[in-house]
């Protein structure tokens, strides 16, 4: 007898478990056609028809129900639309293991408008901005009735009133009357905005920067007229500042005294010390690390000090930066700079001391940074030790597009940058020099996108062999042309050195391909010139890399190889960092 109840248990719980996947599957819905409709009224009907939501499963008397309610929902669909006077003539039958349901609809005439009335009462209507959408209601006499149109005028009066802080303001009228025995319709919207409310005063929470420091970010005084963008704007530099992890802007209509809105800034501060190590690999320089410190806030005024310290094979260098934040102190900037550096590479050996002072705002929709540097470094491309002092003035503006700061899908950055020095001011050499940088970033879809980069530079000096290996051109390694070592493309003298030269051209092509997850993969093909004239060799690279979309940036793993003669067969490169 167990045997036999378990035998049959089993059975049981088998047929059960082969039934299953049916009894799961959802039921077939019921088939509804619309004929005689365009397709945004088609496209309402079907949101509102009850039908369109019933199934094979449901009974006969719930498809009869749904099928009486059908005429008056098809109505109530199409008026927003203007449509008051629709033809409808209807089937429901079943077909199979289906129900059809069949509506022929004429739409009719649509109502038109006899009358439109928009009135601002108060002293919104003194102001040109709300005076323009009253003129510009999307409605007219004569126009059909568009019930969404209407919602639009009425909400854009609204909106703007709470823009231009009319705190007060409300809607007096704002009616649609439909006469459908003259078929014709009439919209009023009258609405009594108040009185205008100005910025009052500030009150920050306490935090270590001063008062005073802090009302910079805002663009708006106290007194002037009340606008909330000017507000957002305000929340916005705030927490693009890098002081501030939250900042909450509060407008206390409670505490409006005399027409002036005083607002309360909530604010958090992000942790004054930060320490970051980094780390990468590359077959000509062997691993590399970077150690680096910040202090976000000194003092009261919010002055920052950052170092950083990079370690490789080939160089080793060590970089500070004091800012100070100006008068606006999101944008200005002025920071004193300075670096020790021992560089150890194909192009030679050089010790760069380093220091200057630089001014960065934005302009034009540019981020601009003036700067004047002292450079002394000296360097060896195989005729001994010589040492170059320059004072170097420069110019660089930086235009930046992108839909995503660490992993863009369409994206465009360019670089200019104008630098020169004079001999006898400050300097032993004379040059100028002119180098720009492109990046562009194209999504095919959510698997594909394209990079593209290219770099072009020109010089003119009066004694190029006494010009600073860091300040002349070179190409090769990782940012430039993969599969050719840092700086192994350039000229070279009687002895073989590497010189670098006067003219820099590069380009770049890459695509990358989206995997599983966060994982894909690269090919890319990378070109690259260095010379003093322009009848030098072409040098380029091609090869395949592993992409992997870490939380602070992609992490890239490239495998170069050189198609012109090149010092290495393949070069391996380990990075870290932002695709723009």
């Amino acid at each position: 007898m167990r045997t036999g109840a378990a035998f049959r248990l089993g059975l049981g719980i088998g047929l059960w478990l082969m039934m299953l996947p049916w009894s799961a599957q959802a039921a077939d819905p019921v088939a509804v056609r619309l004929i005689g409709l365009t397709p945004p009224l088609e496209k309402n009907v079907l949101a509102m028809l009850t039908m369109a939501r019933k199934t094979a499963d449901d009974t006969k008397d719930a498809i009869d129900l749904a099928a009486a309610r059908a005429p008056d929902e098809i109505r109530t669909a199409l008026q927003p639309f203007g449509y008051y006077r629709p033809s409808i003539s209807a089937s429901v039958t079943r077909q199979k293991l289906q129900w059809v349901a069949e509506y022929r609809i004429d739409p009719g005439p649509p109502i038109h408008l006899s009358r439109v009335e928009v009135k601002l009462v108060g002293e919104a209507n003194r102001e040109p901005e709300m005076r323009a959408l009253v003129e510009k209601f999307p409605l007219k006499p004569g126009d059909v009735l568009d019930h969404a149109l209407y919602e639009r005028g009425r909400d854009a009066l609204e909106a703007q009133a709470a823009e231009m802080g009319f705190f007060d303001a409300r809607m007096i009228a704002r009616q649609v009357r439909v006469d459908l025995k003259s078929y014709q319709a009439q919209v009023t919207v009258e609405m009594d905005s108040g009185k205008r409310y100005r910025f009052g005063d500030l009150s920050f929470t306490q935090t270590p920067l001063a008062k005073e420091m802090m009302e910079r970010f805002a663009q708006f005084k106290p007194d002037e007229p009340y606008r909330a963008s000017a507000v957002l704007d305000m929340q916005k530099r705030l927490l693009n500042s890098g002081y501030f992890s939250q900042a909450d802007i509060v407008p206390r209509r409670e505490q409006a005294r005399d027409g002036r809105m005083p607002l309360d800034v909530d604010l958090s501060m992000v942790p004054q010390n930060r320490v970051d190590f980094g780390g990468g690999y590359g077959t000509d320089t062997g691993p590399r690390i970077s150690l680096g410190y910040r202090n976000r806030y000194l003092n009261s005024y919010g002055h920052s000090f950052q170092a950083s310290a990079k370690l490789s094979l080939i160089w080793n260098q060590i970089d500070a930066i004091y800012a100070i934040p100006l008068e606006d102190p999101e944008r200005d900037q002025l920071a004193f700079t300075g670096k020790l550096g021992l560089e150890d590479t194909v192009a030679g050996r050089a010790k760069v001391i380093r220091g200057g002072i630089r001014h960065g705002t934005t302009r034009w929709d540019l981020r601009e940074i003036l700067s004047i540097d002292y450079l002394r470094e000296t360097f060896n491309v195989g005729y001994g030790n010589q040492t170059t002092d320059l004072l170097i003035p420069s110019v660089n503006y930086t235009w930046l597009s992108s839909d995503d700061a660490i992993f863009p899908h369409q994206g465009v950055r360019v670089d200019t940058n104008l630098a020169g020095s004079l001999e006898g001011a400050g300097s032993q050499v004379s040059f100028a020099r002119l180098r720009m940088f492109g990046k562009g970033v194209y999504s095919l879809n959510d698997e594909n996108r394209l990079i593209f980069r290219g770099q072009i530079g020109e010089m003119i000096t009066n004694d190029f062999d006494r010009m600073p290996i860091t300040e002349r051109f070179y190409a090769g390694g990782a940012p430039t042309v993969r599969g050719y070592r840092l700086f192994e493309i350039s000229p070279v003298n009687d002895l073989g050195k590497r010189t670098g030269g006067r003219h820099l051209g590069v380009a770049s092509l890459e695509y990358d391909r989206a995997l599983f997850g966060d994982w894909g993969m690269a090919a890319f093909s990378d070109v690259g010139y260095v010379g003093n004239d322009f009848n030098g060799p072409i040098s380029t690279g091609v090869g395949l890399g592993a992409r992997w979309r870490s939380p602070v940036g992609p992490l890239r793993l490239d495998v170069g190889v050189p198609l012109s003669k090149a010092l290495d067969p393949v070069q391996v490169y380990l990075i870290l960092g932002p695709d723009l």
